[in-house]
C-alpha cells in the first residue's frame, strides 16, 4: 500500500493540474494504480481526501507564505485537514488575536465563510512548545459535532501546525421537528431494557452531525449502560437513529498500604496468582509504605488530583491513615488514589500544569466484569473487580488514566479507528513509562499488566500487551483498537529508547496538543517531529523519532 501523503511538487485531478510552491503538495494519495482514491467517510473515517479543485490559488498563497515544506492530509470534504511545518516566520505573541488575523487572511483556503461567522471561541491553552488556540464551529449558534480549526504556535510566536476538522459550506435546517424528550426515547428504544445503567442519560444536545456520512440536524444522546456509555445521533428531522450506537468508553482487558506498581514487579516473582483475593497469596514485602498527597483530611480518598467517590463501598482512614491489605475493597481504592496523584503529578514535573489538572473521579467497585474503562461524558474511570481487580495493578490505573489526559488535551480523541488505536498505545505506553519513574528500575517494562494478566494470559511472564512488538503499518492493521495500538506503543517505546525517558515523555505528551480528535497515524507521526522541532530538540534527536516512525510504516512528511 503506498504512503497516504506524499511531498510531489504536482497533483492531477479529474480535469485539473497545477504546480505549488511552498514545498507542499496539494494533495498526494493514492491508490495502486496511481489514481485518487474513493473517499466515504461513512465507512472510513481514516480514509484521505482529495483537495477541492477551487483551492489552488487559495493554498499557492498560503505556502507561499510558509517558511518551511507543508505536511498536509486532505479531508474528505477537499479542505486541509492536518497541516505540520512553520505555516507563518512572521513572530507573533501567539495570541487569540493573532490566530483570528491568520484566519482571516486563509479563510478560503478552509472554505469558511467571509466573516467568520460560523467560528465561536477561541480558547487559548499554553504548553512547553508555546500556545495553542481553538475555535469551534457553528451553524446558525448550533454546535457541530467534532468541527474545530487549531492554530499551535512555538514559544517564538511562529505557526507551525494547524488543524481543520470544520465542514465547509453547511446547508442545513436549523429547525428541529422532534423535541429533545422524543430523541431521547427512540433512543432508549434502540437499546435493550434491561441494559440501562444506574447513571441517569445526559440531556440530550442539538447539533450538526456528520454520523451518517452527509450534514444532519440531531440530537446527541449519551446513555450509561451497565456496561457500555452509548452515544446515539436521533435525525432531528426524521427521528431516525443516525448510524450505530458508539460506545464512547476506552477499555482495557482485564485488570491495583500500595504495590509500587503491582504485586509482580514488587515482588519480581511472576508466579504469584490472585488465589480469589486472597490475603496470603501476596507477601509482606509486596506492598510499601507511600505518603498520600493532596487529601482534603475527610478521612475519604479525595484529594487535588484523584477521588474514589463514585465507589460504592468507600475507604475510611483513621487519621488520614489508608493501610489496608489486597482482600478489601478499600486497599483497591487507595492503589488507584496513590497511582493517578502520581501520574498527574510526574505529568506535571515534566513542565505541563494544564493536562487534566483536576480531581479524576474513580470507582472500583461497580463493575464485576474483568474489564476498566473511562468514560468521556462522565470524566469518570472504572476499574473492574473480574479476575485479579484491576485496581490491583497500577499500569492498568494509569492506562486509563490516559485516556483521561488524551481526551483532556484534545476533547472527543479517538473518533477514528487509528485515533483509537493511538489512545491504547499511548496508555499502555504511560502505564509503563510512569511506573519505570517510580519504582525507580524497568523491570519486565515493556510487559504490560502482568499481574492483572495472570488471570487470562498464558506464557510468563504473563502480559495484557506489549512495548516490544514487531507488527508494522499497514501490514498489521486489523481494525481492533488493542491490537493496532501495539504499533504505536511500540514506535514510542522506541522514542524512549533513542530519547531517554524524560525527554521522550514531554515530546509524547505535547505532541497531542498538535492533534484533532479525528487524527490517524500519519497525524501523529507528524505531530511527534512538529514537536520535537519546536521543544529545540537536536537534528539528530528530530531525525531519530522521524526514522523510527519511518521504519514502523507510518507516513511521515514533516
Amino acid at each position: 500500500m503506498p504512503d497516504r501523503v506524499c511531498s510531489s511538487s504536482w497533483f492531477v485531478a479529474p480535469a485539473l493540474a497545477f504546480s505549488l510552491v511552498g514545498g507542499a503538495s496539494l494533495g498526494c494519495a493514492v491508490d495502486s494504480d496511481g489514481g485518487t482514491p474513493a473517499v466515504d467517510p461513512a465507512r472510513d473515517p481514516d480514509a484521505e481526501g482529495t483537495p477541492l479543485a477551487e483551492l489552488a490559488p487559495y493554498w499557492s498563497g498560503l505556502t507561499a507564505r510558509a517558511d518551511s515544506p507543508l505536511a498536509v492530509r486532505w479531508s474528505a470534504h477537499g479542505t486541509p485537514m492536518s497541516v505540520f511545518g512553520t505555516l507563518s516566520g512572521t513572530r507573533t505573541s501567539g495570541a487569540i488575536g493573532d490566530a483570528w488575523s491568520f484566519l482571516s487572511d486563509h479563510r478560503k483556503v478552509l472554505q469558511l465563510t467571509g466573516d467568520l461567522d460560523e467560528l465561536a471561541g477561541g480558547a487559548r491553552v499554553d504548553s512547553p512548545l508555546g500556545s495553542h488556540v481553538t475555535f469551534t464551529q457553528r451553524f446558525q449558534g448550533i454546535p457541530v459535532a467534532g468541527a474545530e480549526v487549531k492554530l499551535h504556535f512555538n514559544r517564538d510566536g511562529q505557526l507551525v501546525a494547524m488543524n481543520n476538522t470544520t465542514i465547509p459550506r453547511l446547508a442545513v435546517d436549523p429547525r428541529p421537528r422532534i423535541t429533545a424528550q422524543d430523541a431521547l426515547a427512540t433512543a432508549l428504544a434502540k437499546l435493550p431494557a434491561a441494559s440501562t445503567g444506574e447513571d441517569a442519560p445526559a440531556a440530550p444536545e442539538l447539533m450538526i452531525t456528520m454520523a451518517a456520512g452527509a450534514p444532519a440536524l440531531a440530537y446527541r444522546v449519551v446513555v450509561p449502560t451497565q456496561r457500555e456509555t452509548l452515544e446515539l445521533f436521533v435525525d432531528a428531522h426524521t427521528g431516525a437513529v443516525l448510524g450505530d450506537p458508539r460506545d464512547t468508553n476506552r477499555y482495557v482487558n482485564g485488570t491495583g498500604q500500595v504495590f509500587k506498581d503491582n504485586a509482580v514487579v514488587a515482588t519480581q516473582n511472576n508466579n504469584l496468582v490472585d488465589s480469589s483475593d486472597a490475603a496470603s497469596a501476596v507477601p509482606s514485602s509486596a506492598y510499601s509504605t507511600v505518603t498520600l498527597q493532596g487529601l482534603t483530611g475527610n478521612n475519604r480518598l479525595d484529594g487535588t488530583f484523584a477521588s474514589g467517590s463514585a465507589s460504592r463501598s468507600r475507604a475510611t482512614g483513621s487519621s488520614n491513615s489508608f493501610v489496608f491489605q489486597r482482600n478489601t475493597v478499600a486497599f483497591s481504592e487507595t492503589m488507584a488514589y496513590f497511582h493517578i496523584d502520581f501520574a498527574q503529578r510526574y505529568i506535571q514535573s515534566l513542565g505541563f500544569t494544564n493536562i487534566n489538572n483536576r480531581q479524576q473521579v474513580f470507582s472500583v467497585d461497580r463493575l464485576t466484569d474483568d474489564n476498566s474503562f473511562y468514560t468521556p461524558s462522565t470524566k469518570q474511570i472504572t476499574y473492574g473487580t473480574g479476575g485479579v481487580d484491576d485496581a490491583e495493578d497500577a499500569e492498568v490505573i494509569v492506562h486509563e488514566y490516559g485516556h483521561s489526559v488524551q481526551d483532556n488535551q484534545v476533547p472527543g480523541w479517538g473518533s477514528t479507528e487509528e485515533g483509537g488505536a493511538m489512545g491504547e498505545g499511548f496508555g499502555d505506553y504511560l502505564a509503563a513509562t510512569v511506573n519505570a519513574n517510580l519504582i525507580g528500575n524497568e523491570f519486565q517494562i515493556v510487559c504490560i499488566a502482568e499481574w492483572d494478566a495472570t488471570s487470562y494470559a498464558s506464557g510468563v511472564p504473563h502480559c495484557l500487551r506489549r512495548l516490544d512488538s514487531t507488527k508494522h503499518y499497514p501490514g498489521s492493521k486489523d481494525g481492533e483498537v488493542h491490537d493496532d495500538g501495539e504499533m504505536w506503543s511500540a514506535s514510542l517505546y522506541q522514542i524512549r529508547t533513542a530519547l531517554g525517558a524524560a525527554k521522550a515523555d514531554k515530546l509524547i505528551l505535547q505532541a497531542h496538543f498538535l492533534l484533532s480528535s479525528s487524527a490517524n497515524f500519519s497525524d501523529g507521526s507528524n505531530a511527534l517531529v512538529t514537536a520535537a522541532k519546536n521543544l529545540g530538540y537536536t537534528t539528530a534527536e528530530v531525525d531519530s523519532v522521524r526514522t523510527i516512525l519511518k521504519n514502523r510504516g507510518f507516513t511521515v512528511t514533516a
